[in-house]
Order: structure tokens, then C-alpha cells, then sequence
């Protein structure tokens, strides 16, 4: 039965994390990496040695085997304090919990622990310049079987981590001939050597200390050993990236309400301080009413977000719930980046020239939109929900 009440453990957790969160994620640290745009390395090993890097792995591997709700509550305090700071150094994990779900025991042991530890980084290599979200096309990043080993040619773009990474997991395409072609896709546990270069995009409009890169294969070799999952996953890469997509769009939409919740504070505090026409501004209804709509839909995301984790954990062991998570982290994705950009605006007007000036909020908006885009769309999200709702013989077209 689903619960919104967390347990006496989960509170200790979550002041905990709090704490640390202050202390760690101040505004010195934010515009520090951000104006070098370079990744957190240091706050990275920080929030390691913390135990809160794969916090819901094995302990075998790192970790220390908590559940998925409790890895929400723990990240959600962190990135409360500053999101795009938090949310960075979060990242920096990306795609290790592919392994966590479906590498052999030599993948995770050789990569996880370093992860847990901050020692090094991960990426998830899925999109191309050419097909964007559209993943289930003949990818233009190909493995191909040379004697005993697969060499991957192609090029991946906006990948998180894609200069940073020791190990990259990549969806290529192994059986051009597949129809339709998804079936003919694999994911590799690909370490990083002189066969992969990485190039940094420097204009990006926010996030600035996540460093985000097109990457690009040029005859980087691979045995069957780094097939994730091993060779029983052979072409089966689409149907666990699939599986995965749920957790990625929790991890998002998660962004999305910490953002919101983190700006609609800011407001309230401001407008609680500033004086105008010889009143606290909050002293105004217009205002005021536009602080209680916001404050109702952030109270109405974060329990989206926990009810949508709960589905997504109890789908791990129930297949039959599957469909369920994906439709629930799509709502969530879509509906949670949404009320992010909503609330760092009001917070905006709220602030004024102010918050337009110097104040975190103007970086916060700026990492609000970017949540709009990446796992997927507003669009796609809503395709992914129109085609469970409806069914795909009503709308598969689009």
C-alpha cells in the first residue's frame, strides 16, 4: 500500500542530508564551478564519502542497499539547497545504474565501487545528432564484429559526463538488418581510451558545472565481455534501455520539483522582506495568491514524485506494473520540469530586478529549462502517455 509518511529512519536521513547539504551546495561553490564550467570533482568526493553515490546498489559493489524511496528522500534534501549545483554532482553517476540493474558481477565490481567512492565518472550514450530522442531507428552508431572483438564507429551528442567519464555505456546499432531496427541494438560497457574523443559544449544556456559533450567512436574495440549483461543481452540493448527509462524520468522530474520547491522558498522569503509603497509586498493580494497557486502545485508534484517512486520500485519485482511506472515518471517529467520554469518566473517577478541581478534564481531558471528537454521532450513525454492512455491503434501516428 502506497504511503506518503516516511519512516523514523528516512527522517534521520533526510536531516542529515539537509545538513550536509547546506553546508556543502553555498553559492561560493555554485558560482565557483560554474564560472570555470568545470565538473565538481571535489563536492563529488564529498558527497561519496557520505554514502550518497549509489546509495541503492548492493554493499558488495559499493553501495549501501538502500531502497529506491530511500535514495529519493536523501536526494531530494541535497538538491533543495541549490538544484543545479546538487544535480550536477549527482550526475556524475549517470549510467552506472544500468550496470547496478543489468551488468554481470565483473562489470559491477569493476566499476561501481569507484563510482560509490568518487573516483571516477560515468556516461549513458544513447542520442545522436541525427535521430535526437528517437532511439528506435537504425542508430548511426554501429558495432561491428571483427574476428573476436566488436569495434564501435559513430558519434553520440549531448551526453552528460562525456568528457569526464572512465566508462561510457553506449547503445549501438549490431544488426542493421533487424526489423524493425531496435531489434538489432546493444548496449556496451565501453572504457575510455585514445579510440574516443570527447568535445566539450561551452555556450550552454545553464548547468554549467555538468559538463555535457558530443562524443565520438572512432574504431573503439569491445569483447563480448563488455556487452552489458553479457551475451545473452546481444540485441537486446532498446529493451533495457527501455526498462531504465522510468528511473531516468524519476531522476528528472525529481530535478523539477526540487528546483520548484527550492524557488518558490526564495519567493516567500523575499516577499516577506521587501517593503514597497509602505507594506511587505507579500502584503498584496495579487502576489500573495500567485505565491498560494504555486505553493498548492508544488505541494501536488512532491507527492506526485514519491507516489511515481513508489510505482517504479515495486515494478522491480512486479513486471506487471511496468507500464504503470512509465506512464507515472512521463506525467512526472513533463509535468514537474513544467512547474519548475513556472515557479522560477513567479520567483523572478517576485524579485524583480533583483533576481534578474546577482540572486541564484536567474541560475535556477536557467537549469529549470534545460529539465524541460533532456530524457525525453514535453512532447515525447506526452506521446509515451497518449499511447497507454489511448492505446497505440488510436495513437501510434504520433
Amino acid at each position: 500500500m502506497f504511503s506518503l509518511e516516511l519512516s523514523d529512519e528516512q527522517k534521520i536521513m533526510q536531516k542529515s542530508a539537509r545538513e550536509f547539504a547546506l553546508k556543502s551546495f553555498t553559492k561560493q561553490a555554485a558560482e565557483e564551478y560554474e564560472s570555470k564550467q568545470e565538473f565538481p570533482w571535489e563536492l563529488y568526493r564529498r558527497v561519496a564519502a557520505q554514502g550518497y553515490i549509489g546509495s541503492n546498489w548492493p554493499q558488495e559493489y559499493g553501495g549501501q542497499g538502500l531502497g529506491l524511496m530511500d535514495e529519493i528522500v536523501v536526494s531530494y534534501e541535497l538538491m533543495r539547497v541549490d538544484p543545479p549545483l546538487a544535480s550536477a554532482v549527482l550526475a556524475g553517476a549517470f549510467g552506472s545504474d544500468l550496470l547496478a540493474f543489468f551488468g554481470t558481477h565483473e562489470q559491477k565490481s569493476k566499476w561501481l565501487p569507484r563510482v560509490a567512492k568518487g573516483e571516477v565518472t560515468s556516461a549513458a550514450c544513447f542520442t545522436e545528432p541525427a535521430g535526437g530522442s528517437d532511439i528506435s531507428r537504425v542508430l548511426d552508431t554501429r558495432a561491428v564484429r571483427r574476428n573476436s572483438r566488436w569495434v564501435i564507429n559513430g558519434t553520440k551528442t549531448f551526453i552528460t559526463n562525456g568528457t569526464t567519464a572512465s566508462f561510457l555505456v553506449t547503445l549501438a546499432q549490431t544488426d542493421s538488418s533487424a526489423k524493425p531496427p531496435h531489434k538489432g541494438q546493444t548496449e556496451f560497457v565501453v572504457e575510455r581510451s585514445e579510440k574516443i574523443q570527447a568535445s566539450a559544449f561551452k555556450n550552454k544556456m545553464g548547468w554549467l558545472a555538468s559538463p555535457t559533450a558530443e562524443v565520438r567512436f572512432n574504431d573503439a574495440e569491445v569483447g563480448d565481455e563488455d556487452i552489458l549483461g553479457g551475451v545473452q543481452n546481444l540485441n537486446m540493448g532498446f529493451y533495457l534501455g527501455l526498462r531504465f527509462l522510468s528511473v531516468g524520468r524519476l531522476i528528472v522530474g525529481l530535478q523539477g520539483v526540487t528546483t520548484a520547491d527550492a524557488a518558490l522558498e526564495r519567493a516567500i522569503e523575499y516577499s516577506k522582506e521587501r517593503t514597497a509603497f509602505g507594506k511587505k509586498i507579500g502584503g498584496y493580494q495579487a502576489l500573495a495568491f500567485r505565491l498560494v497557486e504555486m505553493a498548492t502545485k508544488v505541494e501536488h508534484v512532491k507527492t506526485f514524485a514519491l507516489r511515481t517512486a513508489s510505482v517504479i520500485e515495486r515494478s522491480f519485482g512486479d513486471f506487471s506494473l511496468a507500464e504503470e511506472a512509465v506512464r507515472l515518471s512521463s506525467m512526472l517529467k513533463w509535468y514537474a520540469t513544467r512547474t519548475a520554469v513556472e515557479a522560477c518566473d513567479l520567483a523572478l517577478d517576485v524579485m524583480a530586478g533583483y533576481g534578474y541581478i546577482g540572486d541564484d534564481v536567474q541560475r535556477w531558471y536557467r537549469f529549470a529549462k534545460v529539465l524541460e528537454i533532456v530524457e525525453g521532450t514535453k512532447e515525447i513525454q506526452k506521446n509515451t502517455i497518449a499511447r497507454i492512455m489511448l492505446g497505440r491503434e488510436i495513437a501510434g501516428s504520433f
